[in-house]
């Protein structure tokens, strides 16, 4: 596979050290991307190792009202139909199991993904906006820190 320019808010050598000398047998990458000042959306990018990101979801949750919200979830077609989805809505949720979770009206793909995931879960995904609370955006991602791959949620528990 061709090497293209790393993940967003990587430099190119630190995507080299990644993915030939601390990784070199990795084929997927998880990189988390907080919000820079603390409020505003958070994103999850899963990159294969030319540092294309073929799933990414973002979302926002309020500790305050105890809600969840999925702002867009894309998975490239390729990868459809393998779990991207669901474990990177498990990453979403982890620590915000029992939050009340919405999302954006979703293009066809998600309006089949987000009831199929609810019922998996014990939870509904319901056509809404963010909360009051995260009505104000951020500035923007901090650095992005790569994770492991994240373990799937289970109806009533923790991922």
């Amino acid at each position: 596979m061709a090497q293209g320019p790393p993940p967003s808010g990587i430099s190119e050598r630190r995507w080299t050290l990644i993915t030939t000398l601390l990784h070199p047998r990795t084929a997927e990458f998880w990189l988390y991307y907080a919000p820079k000042n603390g409020a505003g959306p958070q994103q999850l990018r899963v990159c294969d190792r030319s540092g294309y990101d073929f799933a990414r979801l973002t979302w926002q949750s309020c500790a305050e009202c105890h809600r969840g919200h999925v702002m867009k979830i894309r998975v490239t077609d390729e990868w459809q139909r393998q779990g991207y989805g669901t474990l990177m809505m498990a990453r979403a949720m982890r620590g915000c199991e029992t939050y009340t979770w919405t999302t954006t009206p979703q293009f066809e793909d998600g309006r089949q993904f987000f009831p199929a995931l609810g019922e998996g879960l014990g939870t509904g995904f319901p056509a809404d906006k963010s909360c009051e609370h995260n009505a104000v955006r951020g500035g923007g991602y901090a650095e992005p820190r790569l994770e492991g791959r994240p373990r799937p949620a289970t109806a009533g528990g923790p991922a």
